[in-house]
């Protein structure tokens, strides 16, 4: 359940009305988005912290499909702006959002105090959150969350997170498909232009 649900008096009624809310704010800002960045950025703020989750990390699996990086953050990893506090680097396997990445299934773990897997980033926390991102079946990232207090995310918040996945996905590979035909096309006129320097250093 999100802070802001907590906290709410009117029970769930209230609180859908605004994960409805937020959703729909999510699904049209991310409709003009078109970089890999935009849209993992989108992702952390405009849903995760909208809603009022005090923690949110995107991760991207890399081109050759060994580890995760993360893209965008929410929270204590997040200190300003686009930065994002110390990133690490998971590799395919290891760890929660490793396990999930492997798997392509989403791992709620309640009390991350008896997971060994866990691995500690920013701080300790006791809940951790990790659904995958996939298109066509095929994993593209990971959208991890996690809380101090055990036991804290519920039905409701892993439906919520698997539905922002889903609506993020075909952009999101979208996005990265662009992003790596434009860093070989920067790869080639880089070719180009030293072999055409040594040419005219032989000339």
């Amino acid at each position: 359940m999100t802070e802001a649900s907590k906290d709410t008096k009117g029970g769930g009624a209230i609180a859908r009305h605004r994960y409805l809310e937020v959703l729909h704010q999510f699904t049209m800002s991310q409709a003009s988005l078109t970089a890999v960045d935009d849209i993992c950025w989108n992702i952390a703020k405009t849903a995760i912290g909208d809603l009022g989750f005090v923690d949110c990390v995107v991760y991207l699996l890399n081109d050759e499909g060994s580890a995760l990086t993360q893209r965008a953050a929410h929270g204590d990893k997040n200190p300003g702006d686009r930065q994002i506090l110390d990133p690490i680097v998971i590799p395919v396997g290891e760890g929660i959002v490793g396990s999930v990445a492997k798997s392509g299934q989403l791992q709620l773990v309640n009390d991350t105090r008896y997971d060994p897997r866990y691995i500690l980033d920013d701080n300790f926390r006791c809940s951790e959150l990790a659904v995958p991102i996939l298109h066509d079946g095929r994993v593209v990232g990971v959208l991890d969350s996690e809380h101090p207090e055990p036991h804290f995310f519920s039905e409701e918040d892993v439906a919520l997170f698997t539905t922002i996945a889903s609506l993020a996905s075909t952009r999101l590979d979208t996005a990265l498909a662009l992003e790596r035909l434009e860093a070989q096309a920067i790869e080639l006129e880089e070719a180009r232009s030293a072999a055409k320097a040594a040419s005219h250093a032989k000339s």
